[in-house]
C-alpha cells in the first residue's frame, strides 16, 4: 500500500520551519564574526566612563526587558555591549 503524500499546509509549515531554522543559524554566525572582530580589535579605551551610569543602563536594560519593551536577542546583545564597556576592577 503506497503511503500517503503529505498535505500542502504540512508543507508549508515544514518550509517555514526549515527557513526559520536557517536565518536563526545565520545570524548566529553573524554575531560570532562580530565578536571574533571585536576580540581581534580592541575597542579604543577613551576617557573612563561612569560605571555607576552603566549600571544604572543594566538596570534599565532588566526593566525592558521584564516589561516586553524589546526581545531577548536584542537585550543580549545590549548586555554584552555593556558589559564590555563595564571596567571590573
Amino acid at each position: 500500500m503506497a503511503r500517503p503524500r503529505s498535505t500542502f499546509g504540512k508543507l508549508q509549515r515544514d518550509q517555514a520551519k526549515r527557513a526559520k531554522a536557517k536565518a536563526k543559524q545565520e545570524d548566529r554566525a553573524a554575531r560570532r564574526e562580530d565578536r571574533a572582530e571585536a576580540d581581534q580589535n580592541p575597542p579604543d579605551t577613551g576617557p573612563a566612563e561612569d560605571q555607576s551610569a552603566l549600571l544604572e543602563q543594566f538596570a534599565h536594560l532588566h526593566e525592558d526587558l521584564a516589561d516586553g519593551r524589546i526581545s531577548i536577542e536584542d537585550f543580549e546583545i545590549r548586555q554584552e555591549e555593556l558589559r564590555s564597556r563595564l571596567q571590573v576592577d
